[in-house]
């Protein structure tokens, strides 16, 4: 099991994802063999029913939506966090919006042929005249496609709520409240019943709710339904708070034997119930014994399963994410394939034994092969997953494009411009960070170093020119996993261990440090156990380094990472980044200790209003200021002196003088001329602090 305590939000639960919709795919192949169902209600009634798969089916059932919009919350509150409301709804977009509207346009018809022709042979040809149903406002035929509209109506819920709680709970007290009300209610078993307590009221109170139905499913209006909204929003709900509640998954994860066993007993009740009352007009007491133990078992269901996910399915596996990967393109696209399996071997004198299992293997086959032909490697599967993958998986050193380019430039602006309404933050920027060097990028605050780094992040989009990085927009995601970050406005969660942050850092990457190895590095080994919260503003900025380089990063930029170090910690740091340099990183400085640039950088460029102004080596630098600093012991007037020519500044006391010359020699034989018994002269070339000055003062 893995030891980062939450590596499994991008496996594990990635993984109890699949296995909801993939469960969808199984309980829809056993539909057309749970006895007692009316023909015509399905595509196909076959002539081996089986009173097992009808069970197991209503089990299934009763809770398989649940976890997936459980899980479907959690990863939108991820999703919302890392690419921000615009980009949430521009992915949603492509990978929910799309999906719905050209896979009802292609699957529909499908659907309708293969109905078609399943009825006309549960019928011998003969189908009866089907009654004509009131039409319910909205009405549209959503088929099984209903889900992604339901989602999309979520989304924008939970968004909504969002904003306003954001606006009234400008303390994060309610916040907070409810990040302890949620890990706490994980603790223990009272969380199962509280969840289903909305839906159980929403059930009870619906005359035309047949129980063995499970919940309604919305697939027959744009107007989304009572039943489903209160059943699913909650679970949606319950997720978002869950991916935001520190300490939560670890409940969960803890908890999942509980919930198991929660889960079979009260499936075992409505089962039990089923068989024993009668199919329509069960008496009231017995109903809300049902009822009650069917919202139960729909909640203890996902959280056990999420639970023991956690426990066994948070180590990587090549095989789990490739189904993974693929399940959303079968749950989509099943439904006809299914039905189309069922209508073919209906009739087959067969026992359901053999024909269900044939149905459910046959569909995944054909399915999983058109994922790794059609899908996977083509622009469909960018659509739904994200990204493509190659049909050959590279090694990571032959990965193209992502060291660079040909030049050796891993990160580049070229002829770049960014406005904010009428100020100009970059004009015309060229600026390239080769690899295995570190550039430091100086200027003066509002010079336009924040705007460069955010462009490279993809925070934001130039109004004009190119941003590279790594060989291709910085918007990809495999470019974005080649990058560590840390930036000066940055704050954590205040209730998490450092150990636990650096965990959850390194689970974002695909081959990470360990913890143990980033803490390491970083320095702060010692403060393991700490919380965030409890840390000096200095321990704080050490956090942040090992967050910025757990997962390896090609290239890494720092914006002011020492601010706040004591000496011994900003020299530790320094020997890392050096360290991390000699491995071939990439890294990008910004700093207002020049002399942290003087001792690191490779290269330095200088913006000042949104311009290069200069770029060059440390030396060449320096070059373009020709003045030189003048220190000796002398009782000479600071005043005189500073009136001599060639003398730009004088500083010191009254037995010693601190001199800046442009022309260091005729200074120098005036100071011995003037005062024989001169001491202790020291002459050296200006630093990089005297041309950064110099070069910024000209270009204002």
């Amino acid at each position: 099991m893995s030891t980062h305590p939450n590596a499994e939000r991008l496996h594990a639960l990635d993984a109890v994802r699949s296995f909801a919709l993939l469960l969808g795919v199984a309980f829809h192949a056993a539909l057309s063999f749970i006895p007692g169902l009316p023909p015509g209600l399905w595509a196909m009634t076959d002539h081996s029913p089986s009173a097992f798969l009808g069970d197991a089916s209503f089990v299934a059932h009763s809770f398989r939506m649940t976890l997936f919009f459980f899980i479907a919350g959690f990863f939108g509150r991820l999703l919302r966090q890392r690419l921000g409301t615009r980009g949430f709804w521009v992915n949603r977009g492509q990978r929910i919006a799309l999906p719905l509207i050209v896979g009802w346009l292609l699957l529909f018809p499908a659907i309708a042929l293969v109905w078609h022709v399943g009825l006309q042979k549960v019928f011998h040809g003969v189908p009866p005249a089907l009654p004509e149903l009131p039409q319910a406002p909205g009405a549209f035929p959503l088929t099984h496609l209903w889900f992604l509209y339901q989602l999309l109506w979520l989304y924008a819920g939970a968004l909504l709520a969002r904003g306003v709680l954001v606006r009234l709970d400008r303390g994060q007290v309610l916040r907070g409240l409810l990040d302890r009300a949620v890990t706490g209610a994980l603790r223990g078993p009272a969380a199962t019943l509280l969840l289903g307590l909305p839906l159980a009221g929403v059930l009870l109170a619906t005359p035309a709710w047949f129980p063995w139905g499970g919940i309604p499913t919305p697939d027959r209006s744009l107007i989304p339904q009572l039943p489903a909204t209160v059943a699913y929003g909650v679970a949606f709900v319950f997720g978002w708070l869950v991916q935001r509640a520190p300490g939560a998954l670890a409940a969960l994860r803890s908890g999942g034997l509980l919930q198991a066993a929660l889960a079979v007993a009260s499936s075992a009740t409505c089962l039990y119930l089923m068989k024993t009352q009668p199919p329509l007009g069960m008496p009231d007491a017995p109903k809300l014994v049902f009822t009650l133990a069917f919202v139960t078992s729909s909640w203890a269901w996902p959280l056990a399963l999420t639970g023991l996910a956690l426990r066994w399915l948070s180590t990587p596996n090549a095989a789990v994410r490739y189904v993974a990967d693929a399940s959303y393109w079968i749950y989509l696209a099943h439904l006809p394939v299914v039905a189309a399996l069922q209508v073919w071997v209906g009739h087959w004198p067969l026992h359901w034994g053999l024909k269900y299992p044939f149905v459910v293997v046959a569909t995944l086959a054909l399915l999983l092969a058109s994922y790794h032909l059609l899908v996977r490697t083509t622009v469909i599967g960018r659509v739904l997953n994200g990204r493509t993958h190659p049909r050959r998986a590279a090694p990571p050193a032959a990965t193209p494009g992502l060291d660079g380019d040909s030049d050796g430039v891993v990160a580049s602006l070229s002829g770049v411009f960014k406005r904010y309404g009428t100020l100009q933050a970059l004009c015309d920027v060229d600026l390239q960070l080769r690899r295995g060097e570190l550039l430091a990028l100086l200027g003066p605050n509002g010079a336009g170093k924040s705007t460069a780094i955010a462009l490279w992040l993809g925070l934001q989009e130039a109004d004009a020119g190119r941003v590279q990085l790594l060989g291709g927009p910085p918007q990809d995601i495999a470019r974005r996993q080649g990058l560590g970050v840390m930036l000066q406005d940055v704050e954590c969660p205040k209730d998490l261990k450092v150990r636990e942050l650096v965990a959850l850092s390194c689970s974002y990457y695909p081959q990470p440090l360990t913890v143990p190895q980033a803490l390491d590095r970083a320095g702060i080994a010692a403060l393991a156990e700490r919380r965030y919260g409890q840390l000096s503003g200095g321990q704080k900025r050490q956090v942040q380094f090992a967050l910025a380089l757990c997962g390896r990063p090609r290239v890494l930029f720092l914006d002011e990472p020492t601010v706040g170090l004591d000496l011994q910690a900003r020299e530790a740091l320094w020997a890392c980044i050096r360290a991390l340099l000699d491995e071939g990183c990439s890294i990008l400085l910004t700093t207002h200790y020049l002399e942290e640039a003087e001792a690191l950088a490779t290269r330095v460029a200088v913006l000042a209003q949104g311009r290069v102004i200069a770029s060059g080596s440390v030396d060449a630098m320096r070059a373009l200021v020709s003045r030189r600093h003048i220190r000796c012991a002398t009782t000479l007037p600071q005043g005189e002196v500073r009136r001599w020519p060639g003398v730009v500044d004088v500083a010191g006391d009254p037995t010693q003088l601190s001199i800046v010359a442009t022309d260091a020699e005729s200074v120098v034989r005036r100071l011995l001329a003037a005062d024989p018994r001169l001491s202790r002269l020291e002459v050296k070339q200006a630093g990089l602090n005297e041309a950064f000055h110099q070069l910024t003062r000209e270009a204002a």
